[in-house]
């Protein structure tokens, strides 16, 4: 028996190495959840929001895992419990190293879900979500990284299937308010007898003091922006990016292969929605015109709202990804005006990528991003404690919610009916809500069977579903509503 199938049957006297077909191995596991990568910013906060928040995410068992658990110790685990003046109410800190599979696998052996933290995912991510295939278990993570997650899909969608499992990426801020809010928007229209033919979404945000920008996320930004510099100066300039490989033979036999999360459709509808929504600049709401901008997101999110439509057979909608300054009351401030509302806010984004464009193709672009990330984690100001947290660690640490992040949508429909949507919730987009989100994710996944043959890479709304993702955000405090009418003058029934 090989390494992997040891770690697949403990108990078995068989030596197959997949689940029998609607087995739910998972179940016999003694944690629920394995947070990877705990001493990141995201793992950190995921340890905070499970100490203090896991009844309501529906997690019983959980413990964290890193390659230092010395520093795991110091800087996460130590400091909650003194803030918190508690008691530990996680299991054995687990050690585990992205670039040693074994750890990885005998790591997730150990859980239903393991909720991976560690990035850059192109870099660190590949043999966690191998070990995950090979020890039956489900994986989350809050990556970005389209065009990587779309490879690892090519690679190891039909081990997936065959080991039953669920991989789940873009499980944070990008891309579940958005990709929920077009699904619920969606799915109303169709219950109302019609079918969506535009949906929009304006998304604003805000946070309580300083430490809303993980260093993974602007670590996969650079790495893109160097893989751009490289290209556009021939070599000249930057590094040549790193290929993405395979782990290698001691996947121990894994079933290479399988069809990519984004198909061809999805991304010939990404295209087309992405040069309309960077020109538009006023949405076509019923009640009154809004003027704003493309959300900075919008080309993470809009293939995952597309690849969603089409695995859940919705017809052929538009799709346009907007943003609103002013967090809680972007709504009520939202100007009509095209000059406030889109010309000033839009010419200073270009304004700034101009004037940034010179800096993007030197060196001293990276030291630029990271004294911008220092400030505005820290206030402004260098506001740390003894331990360097920063303000939205600090919160955490005491169980304290850390910002806002609100999405309306609306969907009009092509007999005339439309839906509107609403999503808020208070905790911060970048850190608090994506891990609160990745979180409510892998409760729901603690509950789903691991069946030989299902599963496979799918997006969030898709591996839970949207009612119960919908269900699982609300028990964890996250508000969520959606309203579908007729026509303009019709009453507004809730749904």
């Amino acid at each position: 028996m090989s390494f992997a199938d040891e770690q697949w049957d403990h108990s078995s006297k068989s030596n197959q190495s997949t689940p029998p077909a609607g087995s739910n191995v998972t179940m016999k596991r003694p944690l629920d959840v394995v947070i990877f990568g705990a001493t990141g910013d995201t793992g950190s906060a995921a340890c905070r929001l499970l100490y203090h928040h896991a009844t309501k995410l529906h997690v019983n068992t959980w413990a964290p895992a890193a390659r230092n658990l010395d520093k795991l110790q110091k800087n996460v685990l130590q400091p909650l419990l003194e803030a918190a003046s508690g008691e530990p109410t996680w299991s054995t800190p687990i050690q585990a190293d992205s670039n040693d599979l074994e750890s990885l696998v005998q790591m997730a052996s150990q859980a239903k879900v393991v909720v991976a933290c560690a990035g850059p995912y192109a870099q660190y991510g590949e043999k966690v979500m191998a070990a995950c295939i090979l020890a039956g278990t489900h994986y989350v993570d809050v990556t970005g990284e389209v065009d990587w997650v779309n490879i690892m899909s090519k690679r190891y969608n039909n081990a997936a299937k065959e080991r039953g499992v669920s991989i789940v990426s873009f499980c944070g801020y990008d891309s579940v308010p958005m990709d929920l809010s077009a699904y619920l928007a969606a799915d109303a229209l169709r219950k109302s007898g019609d079918s969506a033919s535009i949906i929009e979404t304006f998304a604003t945000s805000h946070t309580k003091g300083g430490g809303g920008v993980p260093t993974g996320t602007i670590n996969t930004v650079l790495r893109m922006v160097n893989n751009i510099r490289y290209k556009f100066s021939f070599g000249l300039l930057g590094t040549a990016p790193s290929k993405i490989v395979r782990v290698g033979p001691e996947h121990n036999g894994l079933v290479t292969g399988g069809t990519p999360l984004l198909t061809p459709r999805v991304k010939k509808l990404t295209a087309r929605d992405g040069k309309y929504n960077g020109a538009t600049y006023r949405s076509e709401l019923p009640e009154k015109y809004v003027y704003s901008s493309p959300h900075f997101m919008a080309g993470i999110n809009m293939p995952i709202v597309h690849a969603t439509a089409e695995k859940m057979n919705f017809s052929n909608f538009q799709y346009h990804e907007r943003s609103l300054s002013g967090g809680r009351r972007a709504w009520e401030n939202a100007d009509g005006s095209v000059l406030t509302g889109y010309l000033i806010p839009s010419i200073m984004r270009y304004l700034t990528y101009l004037a940034a464009a010179p800096f993007v193709m030197t060196p001293f672009f990276e030291r630029l991003v990271w004294f911008f990330v220092k400030r505005a984690n820290s206030e402004g100001k260098d506001e740390r404690d003894e331990v360097g947290h920063n303000m939205v660690q600090r919160l955490m640490n005491h169980g304290e919610t850390t910002g806002y992040v609100g999405v309306k949508g609306y969907g009009k429909g092509k007999k005339g009916s439309f839906a509107s949507t609403n999503f808020e919730c208070d905790f911060d987009a970048g850190i608090g809500f994506t891990m609160l989100s990745a979180l409510a994710i892998a409760g729901c996944l603690t509950k789903k069977a691991v069946s030989k043959g299902e599963n496979g890479f799918q997006t969030p709304v898709c591996a839970v579903g949207g009612e119960t993702l919908r269900s699982a955000l609300s028990d964890a405090g996250v508000r969520v509503s959606v309203e579908v009418r007729k026509s303009a003058s019709s009453a507004r029934s809730s749904l």
